[in-house]
């Protein structure tokens, strides 16, 4: 009787201690615990509602303090329960740095140990993680070993599909690195590069990627053809967006390396090259590869203000796009449609493209405005070296 209710009293606890094990799996149970039992309050853009079938963390910690990232650290450390994660800060760490004056408050991101343990406990997030999809890591200051330990986490995920460094300055080397294993991941879609200092050195790194990738959709297709006789491009994995603005160091040449390669790909969709110095030149590149690749959907160029009207315009063409006359004159005296359904229709198509150049003005208004604020931290670099500068001399002229 008593062996009984022993095992009715050991299944309960086994039960409890799955369900125990299943919460330390899951980020926003852990977190809650750890803030529980330092006694710290938890933060509010953590603790909120996960969308319908996802479960994200999507941050910026501009203004984390130290307990804050080290408690989402052992949070990550062991979760399988996030697909979307994304830790960014508004500023790059060489605005913050530059911008700090003695009175402030330093930005604890000049603790090496502290920023080392958050990227080594990122890399074993992405190594054990089995259902993360999108991963971002936006701003912070990403290069040699840091990056290398990122990617040794990279290396061993299977089901991720979107990859953001944006602002991580990784520059060629890191490019070179980053490109070198990535060509061996087939199931991302999206690698987001924008202004992280790339050359054309960074070019062609990832145009050896396009390159290592098409020849394996090749030989995949080759293999679906003669096995089943019909071909799913859809379900050939690989890179299909890549968003490379903010890089102006790229040029034409940059560009170049990419369109040789594009020439005969059927499975890239998207490339985005805002602010990357590219002139007529790089737009007749541009223009040689539209000629021979039509799977290309979008070729985003604005921002280099070097490119023409004439050669914009035909790239345009080239994409499919509609491209319509300004009708700068028409505004002063509007156009009367007559009150019939082609009337209407055609009413409705006019307010349509305006609606569509309004939005094209606001896209363009808002890549300007992060350009000036990528130029921005520049300036705060240029007067911090200025001020240190006047300082020195102030202090030599005083001794002397």
């Amino acid at each position: 009787m008593s062996s009984n209710t022993n095992n009715s009293n050991t299944k309960p606890n086994g039960r409890s201690e799955r369900r125990n094990r299943q919460r330390n799996k899951n980020f926003h149970h852990r977190y809650l615990a750890l803030c529980r039992s330092k006694n710290f309050q938890p933060l509010p853009e953590i603790v909120k509602p996960k969308q319908k079938d996802q479960v994200f963390l999507d941050v910026y910690g501009d203004r984390f303090k130290a307990y804050d990232w080290q408690l989402i650290e052992d949070a990550l450390r062991e979760d399988n329960s996030i697909n979307h994660l994304a830790l960014r800060l508004r500023k790059t760490y060489t605005e913050a740095s530059a911008l700090e004056g003695p009175g402030t408050e330093k930005t604890i991101f000049l603790d090496k140990r502290l920023y080392k343990q958050l990227v080594d406990t990122l890399a074993i997030f992405l190594r054990t993680n089995k259902v993360v999809k999108y991963f971002a890591f936006e701003g912070f200051p990403l290069a040699g070993v840091r990056l290398c330990t990122l990617i040794t986490g990279l290396v061993d995920n299977t089901s991720l599909t979107e990859l953001n460094l944006a602002r991580c300055s990784i520059g060629d080397e890191g490019c070179k690195a980053l490109c070198t294993e990535m060509k061996f991941f087939p199931n991302l879609l999206v690698l987001n590069l924008t202004a992280c200092q790339l050359t054309v050195k960074g070019c062609q790194a990832i145009a050896e990627v396009i390159k290592f990738q098409k020849m394996q959709r090749y030989a995949t297709s080759w293999e679906q053809s003669l096995r089943y006789g019909d071909i799913k491009e859809d379900k050939l994995m690989g890179l299909r967006y890549l968003y490379l603005s903010h890089n102006p160091a790229i040029g034409d040449y940059g560009l170049l390396e990419l369109t040789d390669v594009l020439k005969d790909d059927a499975w890239i969709r998207q490339i985005h090259v805002c602010n990357c110095g590219l002139t007529d030149t790089g737009a007749q590149f541009l223009i040689e590869c539209l000629n021979m690749n039509a799977a290309i959907e979008k070729f985003d160029i604005r921002d280099n203000n070097k490119i023409s009207n004439e050669a914009c315009h035909e790239i345009l063409v080239k994409l499919g796009v509609k491209v319509e006359d300004d009708g700068s004159d028409s505004g002063s005296t509007p156009k009367k449609y007559p009150k019939t359904m082609a009337g209407l229709r055609e009413r409705c198509e006019y307010l349509e493209m305006q609606l569509n150049t309004e939005r094209n003005r606001r896209n363009q208004l808002e890549s300007k405005l992060e350009q000036q604020h990528l130029q921005l931290g520049d300036y705060a670099v240029q007067m911090k070296e200025l001020q240190l500068e006047m300082n020195a001399l102030i202090k030599s002229y005083v001794d002397c």
